[in-house]
């Protein structure tokens, strides 16, 4: 059995980002584009939440 990781991020902060990209989402999609969000602006969606993800974990979040 592995132990348990020290650098894994917490559960807060995976609940955090979960709930700031489907709120980017669907407010995108359905306040500003009327229901039909291009799949490019999906796509930069994704990689900014990844990168916010990833500089909060390298900052010790």
């Amino acid at each position: 059995m592995e132990p348990i990781k020290k650098d894994k991020p917490s559960i807060g902060l995976f609940l955090l980002m979960t709930a700031v990209y489907f709120g980017s989402y669907f407010g995108l999609k359905y306040g500003v584009f009327g229901g039909a969000l291009p799949w490019f602006y999906n796509l930069a969606l994704i990689v900014a939440c990844l990168g916010l993800a990833l500089w909060l974990r390298k900052r010790g979040g």
